[in-house]
């Protein structure tokens, strides 16, 4: 197995927490992979890197801990986008929050109130994602150019 492979099972197993089994999890796990190598340029270039899908042996967590990030984001985005979308285009349906009879009680979920979850994991994760990237190129990564008296000859 590769190391995006295993940082796409370890997404879907912890971070979303889905706990499908079989084809349907194979699938999902192979739509996180494909999204984490089609975006290892991103973050490669937030990080100062150059990691190939070829040659991911220094590939380590902390990397992977940015990179799921960027991934949560993402996946935060589109199902907000979603949920926006599913509200603009509900006009058919009935329009009601509570519904009481007797003792019975319906409550509907407000979908304006889940976009907005949406949108505050979203910043939540950006939030996080920009302190590891900061930690990350302060301590980890090497400078791209050295100039000044302090420069090897």
């Amino acid at each position: 197995m590769s190391v995006l492979s295993d940082l796409a099972e370890q997404i879907y197993d912890h971070e979303l927490g889905f706990g499908e089994v079989g084809d349907a999890r194979q699938v999902e796990v192979d739509m996180i992979e494909a999204w984490l190598d089609a975006h290892l340029g991103e973050l490669n270039t937030l990080i100062n890197t150059s990691f190939r899908n070829t040659d991911l042996s220094l590939f380590k967590e902390e990397e992977g801990a940015i990179l799921r990030e960027m991934y949560l984001i993402n996946y935060y985005r589109k199902h907000g986008r979603n949920v926006l979308r599913l509200i603009d285009g509900s006009t058919n349906e009935l329009d009601f929050q509570t519904i009481r009879e007797g003792d019975s009680v319906i409550t509907r979920t407000n979908k304006s109130e889940i976009a907005k979850n949406y949108r505050l994991l979203m910043s939540n994760s950006q939030e996080r994602l920009d302190k590891m990237v900061h930690a990350y190129n302060m301590y980890r990564s090497k400078p791209s150019q050295v100039t000044g008296d302090d420069a090897p000859a």
